[in-house]
């Protein structure tokens, strides 16, 4: 279960950074200047920023539940890989404004999130 608390720290990286940097090159300047104001960045950018804002939601809830299965001996492994299945979803269908696939994925994830907490009690 380490190792998907490990893949969601790359998953929250490749949110946080790289997908931003990558759909902001043309802002190359301002990403390693002080950042007084926010770029022009197109809409991929932007969903990217939002998506991330969402991950940041669920993401201590997603670690406080894995941390305790792995305390507490409690099998949470196939749930912590669909979370993180549904996470990855979510996130390209927010940058490519897929709106239903985007919601689906959220609930998903957020019941996936219920069940991992129902699976602890």
């Amino acid at each position: 279960m380490i190792n998907y608390i490990f893949y969601t720290c790359l998953l929250a990286l490749f949110q946080a950074w790289i997908l931003p940097a990558a759909l902001n090159a043309s802002n190359a300047k301002w990403m390693l200047g002080n950042r007084d104001q926010d770029p022009n960045g197109s809409i991929k950018y932007l969903r990217a920023k939002r998506a991330y804002a969402n991950l940041q939601e669920s993401l201590p809830i997603f670690f406080v539940l894995g941390v305790l299965g792995i305390v507490l001996d409690i099998n949470l492994e196939s749930l912590m890989l669909y979370w993180l299945i549904a996470r990855l979803v979510h996130v390209f269908a927010y940058v490519m404004g897929i709106a239903l696939l985007r919601s689906a994925s959220f609930i998903i994830s957020a019941v996936i999130l219920i069940m991992m907490a129902i699976s602890l009690a």
